[in-house]
């Protein structure tokens, strides 16, 4: 697959720009993953424990939501990025090779 320098540029930086958004979010789950206030019956402390783990530390937590998004975006914002350098050493190759040729005078 081929994209231009021009249009993997910009998305490079929109997917670091969504990853340091991502990556702020995992840190406030920390901040919602003590959940209190449910009062001293069991039912509420186990209500509290669950939601809880809705933010952090359970199977299906934001946490490990937010962090497989930044996997992804991780790997997208890489192979953009490759493209750029692939263009570049391209580019750089195809110069030195012409240089390189004779040209009659």
């Amino acid at each position: 697959m081929i994209v231009e320098p021009e249009v993997a540029k910009p998305i490079v930086c929109a997917c670091n720009s969504l990853l340091d958004e991502l990556r702020a979010m995992v840190l406030m789950c920390e901040r919602i993953g003590d959940v209190k206030g449910m009062g001293t019956l069991k039912s509420g402390q186990d209500l509290a424990a669950k939601f809880s783990k809705k933010a952090v530390g359970g199977e299906d937590s934001l946490e490990k939501s937010l962090n497989s998004h930044i996997q992804v975006v991780t790997e997208m914002r890489d192979f953009f990025q490759q493209c750029v350098d692939r263009y570049g050493e391209v580019d750089d190759s195809n110069a030195s090779a012409l240089a390189s040729v004779d040209t009659p005078r």
